[in-house]
Parts: C-alpha cells; structure tokens; sequence
C-alpha cells in the first residue's frame, strides 16, 4: 500500500512537472508552461506563455495594427540561465469598426527558447518566473497583468512534457525565415511579387506600423502570362513616399509575415519599380461586412451613449460599455466624436465653473438688446471666434506635448502650479475690475463705464476677449459626452483632434450664436439700466469665489508657501489696481505720472512675487493617492486609498467590488460630484455595507500612471467613475455628472 502511495505521488508529480497553476485576469488566462518536463544542463528548451480568451476576447501580436499594445513578457531566471527573443505565431486581423488590429483569440503560445548552463546540478528544481503584461480587447480595453511561477525539475534526461501538442501548433504557426519577394509601389498600391506553383490564399502582416493601410483589402493576383508569378496588392497611406517605405523595411531587411496558403513566413523585400497590374484576381483578405454591420447595431448607439456618461444602462453580462481603451477608438467614429463635442460644448456652459463669466455675456447681451442686430450679430461671432481660438491653442497644445512624448489631458495645463498662480492673479484682477476699483479701457470684460476712443474703434475685442475667457475658466470642468469626444482624440491625426475641438467651440458658442441672431429672443433680458453696475460689483464675488478655490488647488500642488507667495502677489496687484483706479483714472493729471509708475512697479513686484518658478515642485504628498479634498490624510481617514491596477486586482480576486474616483483638485465637476454625492449618506453607507473599495486617482499633479488608465478607457480628462464588480469582465462607467441615484442604481447589480 505504501509502495502505491508513493508511486501515486510520484505520477502526479511528473503529470504537473514544467507547469504551474493558471492565472485568470478578468478576459483572458494565462500560464507559464514548458514543452519538456525537465531542463537539462548545457541544453536548450523551451517555455512560454500560454494566453487563453475568452471568446470574442483578443490580445495583440508584435505590431498591434491600429490600435492597441503587444503582450509583454519579462522574465527572472536562475543564476547562468538565458532566455532568447518571443517567437511569434502569425497573427489574425481583428476588424473593429473603422479599424484593423493584428492579435489572437482562443488559445496561442508565445515560444521564448531558453538555454541551461552546463552547471545547473542534475536532481534539483529550478523556479522561474515571469512578468506578464497584455492587453484585453472585444468592444472595449483592459489591461492584465500576472506574475506567473514555473517549477522546472533538472534531469539528465527529458521528455516531452504534457503541453508537446501546444508547442508543436505554435511552431508550425510561427513564420519561416528566408522568403524574398518583389515590391513595386505605383501611387497608393505597392504589390508583393513570389514564384510558386499554386496558391489560393495569403495576407500580410507588417513588422512596423504606420505605412500599411490596415483595414483595407489584401487581393491576391496570378500573371495571366506567367502563371507562376504571383502578387498580393496592399494599400498604403496617401502621405507615405517611398523613404518612408524604406524606413518600414523596404531595404531587404525583415519586412514582416506573409501567411500563403495558411504557412507563415517571414519575408524581406526591396522596392524595385512600378507596382504590377492587370493580373487575375484569385482572392481577396477583406473585413467581413456582416461583423462590420452587427458591430454598428442599434445597440451599439445605446453603448456608445453610456459611454459618453450620457445614462448608466447595464448591458449584456451586467457591464455597461465601458470607454474604450487604448484601442478603443475604434468603439467612437470621427462623426460620433463630433456629435458628442458638440452636444458636451453646448453644456459646458452649465457647469458650475463657467458660472464667474455667465455673467459678462448676460451684460454684454442686455446691452446689445437696444442695439442694432447687426451689432449683435458681430458680438456673438466676434464672442465665437475668441472661444474657436482658445479651443484651437488647446489642440495644438496637446498635440505639441504629444510629439514630445508627454501625456496629458484635458485640463492639463491647470497641472502646472505656474499657470494655476496666473490665473488667480488674473481673477483677483478682474474682481477688482468688477468691484469698480478701477476700469479698463479694454472690452475684454465689456463692463467699463468709461471707454476709450480707442477701444469705441475696435468694439468687438471685448467680445472676443469673453469667448478667451470663458474657454479659460471652462477647463476645469467636464460637461456630460466631453468624455467620450475627448478620449477619442487619443492618437488620432491632428485634423481629426483639431475637428473635435472645434466641435467644443461651436457647442459653447451656440447659445450666444443663437442670442446675436435672433434678436427677439433678446426680449426676455432686462433693459440696460443701474441694475448693471450693481450685477456687475456683484459679480467680483464669485470671482474671488474662484480665486479661493484656485489657491486650494495651488496648496495641493506646490504647498503653503506658493499660497502665501501668490497671496502677497495679489495684495500688490490690488494696490497696482487700485493707484490706477485712484489717481490715474480719476486723479489731478499733475500726479498721474507718478501714480503710474507706481501702480506699474506694484504690478511688476506683485508679478515676480505671485508667480512660482517653473521648478516649482508639487507639495508632499499631494500627488498620487492624495485626496483631491484635503490631502491624503483626509482621503483615507474617509474610507478613500490610493488608486493602483494592483490593488484593483487584488480586490477582484477576494470578490470584492471597487469603486474608482478619477479626480483632480482643479476640476470642478470632481469637486461637486464629490461634496454632493460620494461623500454623503447614502452613497456612502451603502459603499461600506456592500463593502466596496474605494479608490481615488488623484490627477491634480501630472502623472502618467493615472493619464496611461485614462487613455485606456478612452478619456484624456477627468472626471472618470467606474464600478468593478466581481464576476463581470469590463468596468460599469458612469456619467460625469453624478446623483445619489445614478450610484445606488450601479451599486443595486452587486449580488
């Protein structure tokens, strides 16, 4: 009995030997697992990372297409050991929407070869382990990532172990060097030429992005004269010449992977003339037009609407359309971003930040009501252009910090503690302006009593100085569907990103547009009258309202001593202000000059005083994991932690719900969603009673974990909600603007 124990064991033993335990990571299981069942000293094998989907589930190859990023592997192996490069199977082309990617589904195998040092001692087991990291996709994007153990025993002798037939398909799956092909490029077309005998099938596969149209039809044609030459024809990007092909790999080099006739191969080709025509069309790799059609179903418009935070509607197997990750672009089409830019400017002017400049259009408006409608006319768009120009600058801003490798969003430049300190400079001296400490000849408020002869000739600068200034106090917020035409701006080309902004513009623009056009609706506002200059001193105090909340913000980020500094600041440009209002404006012309140059000195200290060096570093503290309320002490003294993938996994993995707040200090939309929902009763209670983690991203400070999670649901600002529910693949994504219902609704599918 003993005997069959022990031999029992042992079978078991071997049965499991070169393999360890599964990980499952939301969509997809991973393993690392060995094609024998030992390793022998001074010999190669092999090991690799078993990746299995769940159906409709895929990961990407090498060069992920359009969109996407390629599986990772990093590997920690024993003393003497050493690992080769990831041989790659041949991929698939997954069409989604407008877009192809290259990657997997079911089952593959990514082969890494390794070598044994001669002096790995014969009897003892050798523990490996491995980093994995890929990216999930169906409709929508998430990442995994798994630490993953082998136990490998080292033998004299081995076996092919339980896991040969795995490894066998991926070899014959995985691309044979050595085939040279024929290129020739005529415009949009490059073909690639071979000699074979027969052939009914083939598609190509690039090693490096950006020249291959990849969605686009891959037609295989036979010479109708000689019929052993063949060609596969492949579009290619208007904007790509033939130095750009070379540097794709046109040079003889490894060019990518040919699949013929269901064999891979690794081919290499030059560029070599005018691409071949006229030859007979065998077959054609193309997108499957029913997919495309059943991916653009009724349906997918309601996904698409939640996404954009719009309603929170739980789909197919309890998720809601989460916002699409990095390759989740696709989900969103060029027309659909616009629509939502525009429905999300028009109500950008809703949101509570916009509120301290409401009030200059409503004085610019009822002083228009008496007006010709021509004027009015010329203000709106005069209004309209100052908001398309900002809007403008902030594309090209981020396209700018883009090109240079940074990562940044919506709102980003308020993550520099710099601009923050301008900005509450400049509102302290527009609320004195209001208060009627003194007047400004400029009509970028349009509220002086006394104007200059020289403003009177340019009286549209006002109005376009207001559309500046309102796109200015508007980056803090997020208004409902900007979320979603925002995130598509993620790695789209600059047109594109330039077409969604200007959507924004004309979206905010449209009340004002409608006001100056339709001047009966200018009925309905006040007369002007003295009511204006007493709505206009009231309107310094939301300013300075702003102010406050601004130097909160700079607290977070650069600490109390920028608060006081900027503080001093703006006790220097009030005195600059009010010499100027005192006894340049309204002073004996004898001492005028004086008064200026010491209301231009007070200025310039006030200036030097307020504004933080550009090495301004961000407070103890205050970064990631700190509560976009009062620091992290607060943040987890009211149940909050700091937001990681780690820490998300690992309360999935205890069947444990999480709720993600992406915030930042600057945004107000956060602010407000937070003090009227989040932290009360009884989203509160109920979180705790259902016993739900709750994690806060902090983006007050520029950090690119928290942009790069952004990106991967397919937003590049905050605010950003999502429900984790055990059980359930993708995250529920909830509106921008949040009540206590839209919470407990999404908290009511937890079982």
């Amino acid at each position: 009995m003993n005997k069959f124990a022990i031999a029992l064991c042992a079978a078991l033993f071997l049965a499991h030997a070169g393999s360890a335990q599964p990980v499952r990571v939301e969509a997809v299981e991973v393993e690392l697992v060995a094609r024998d069942d030992a390793a022998v000293p001074g010999a190669t094998t092999q090991i690799g990372l078993r990746i299995r989907h769940d159906p409709e589930w895929h990961s990407y190859w090498r060069t992920p297409g359009d969109s996407g990023l390629p599986t990772e592997l990093k590997l920690t192996l024993p003393e003497g050991w050493s690992a080769g490069e990831i041989a790659w199977p041949a991929p698939q082309r997954v069409f989604i929407g407008p877009l192809a990617n290259y990657g997997y589904g079911g089952e593959t195998l990514l082969r890494v070869p390794l070598t044994v040092p001669a002096s790995q001692v014969a009897g003892t087991t050798a523990r490996l382990s491995g980093k994995a990291q890929w990216l999930m996709c169906r409709e929508v994007c998430i990442p995994g990532e798994a630490v993953l153990t082998l136990e490998l025993p080292v033998r004299e002798k081995a076996a092919p172990g339980r896991h040969l037939a795995l490894f066998e398909r991926a070899e014959r799956e995985t691309p044979k060097p050595g085939m040279t092909l024929r290129a020739g490029r005529s415009g949009s077309r490059v073909t690639l030429a071979f000699e074979r005998e027969n052939a009914s099938s083939a598609e190509f596969f690039p090693y490096r992005e950006a020249w291959l149209d990849a969605p686009a039809p891959q037609a295989l044609f036979r010479d109708k004269a000689e019929k052993s030459r063949w060609w596969l024809e492949l579009s290619v990007y208007d904007s790509v010449d033939d130095a750009a092909l070379a540097k794709a790999g046109f040079t003889g080099e490894p060019l990518g992977v040919l699949v013929l006739d269901g064999q891979a191969h690794e081919v290499s080709a030059k560029l070599e003339g005018a691409a071949l025509a006229g030859g007979q069309l065998i077959a054609s790799a193309k997108r499957d037009e029913s997919a495309a059609k059943s991916f653009f179903s009724p349906g997918t418009a309601s996904r698409l609407l939640s996404g954009a935070g719009a309603a929170f509607s739980p789909g197919a197997g309890g998720s809601s359309a989460a916002s699409p990750g990095a390759g989740g672009s696709a989900t969103l089409t060029l027309a659909f971003a616009l629509v939502f830019a525009l429905i999300g400017g028009l109500l950008l002017n809703l949101m509570p930040c916009v509120f301290p400049v409401i009030g200059l259009k409503v004085l610019a408006f009822a002083r228009h009501a008496g007006a010709l409608r021509v004027d009015a006319q010329r203000g709106a768009l005069a209004f309209a252009a100052g908001v398309l120009a900002s809007f403008t600058l902030l594309a090209a801003a981020l396209l700018g910090l883009r090109a240079a490798g940074e990562a940044v969003g919506w709102g980003f430049q308020l993550q520099s503690p710099v601009f923050v300190a301008a900005m509450a400079l400049l509102f302290v001296a527009i609320a004195l302006n209001f208060a009627g400490v003194y007047e400004v000849g400029l009509r970028m408020t349009r509220l002086g009593a006394v104007e200059s002869a020289a403003v009177e000739r340019h009286p549209l600068l006002g109005s376009f100085g207001a559309g500046v200034l309102a796109v200015l106090v508007a980056t803090p917020c997020s208004a409902p569907f900007m979320g979603s035409a925002l995130g598509y701006t993620l790695g789209r080309p600059a047109p594109e990103v330039f077409a969604v902004f200007a959507a924004l513009a004309l979206g905010m623009s449209i009340p004002y547009l409608a006001l100056g056009y339709f001047p009966g609706a200018l009925r309905w506002l006040p007369r002007p009258g003295r009511w204006m200059e007493s709505f206009k001193q009231f309107l310094a105090f939301p300013m300075l309202l702003t102010v406050a909340w601004l130097m909160w913000v700079l607290g977070l980020q650069a600490g109390v001593d920028a608060v006081l500094a900027v503080s001093a600041g703006a006790v220097l440009i009030a005195l600059a202000a009010w010499l100027y209002g005192r006894f340049v404006q309204a002073g004996p012309k004898s001492h005028r000059w004086l008064a200026g140059v010491l209301a231009a000195s007070s200025l310039a200290a006030g200036l030097w005083v307020g504004l933080p060096g550009p090495a301004s570093s961000p407070a103890q503290g205050a970064s990631s994991g700190a509560s976009a309320s009062s620091g992290p002490d607060a943040s987890q003294a009211s149940g909050w932690e700091p937001w990681s993938e780690a820490a998300i996994s690992t309360a999935l993995g205890a069947q444990r719900a999480v709720f993600v707040d992406f915030t930042a200090a600057w945004c107000v939309s956060c602010q407000v969603n937070k003090a009227l929902v989040l932290e009360r009763e009884p989203v509160v209670g109920q979180m705790q009673r259902r016993g739900v983690l709750r994690l806060r991203a902090d983006w007050t400070n520029r950090d690119p974990e928290i942009t790069a999670a952004l990106a991967r649901h397919g937003r590049n600002g905050v605010p950003l909600y999502l429900l984790y529910l055990p059980g359930e693949a993708v995250p529920r994504v909830l509106p921008e603007i949040l009540t206590s219902g839209i919470v407990l609704d999404a908290l009511s599918a937890m079982r």
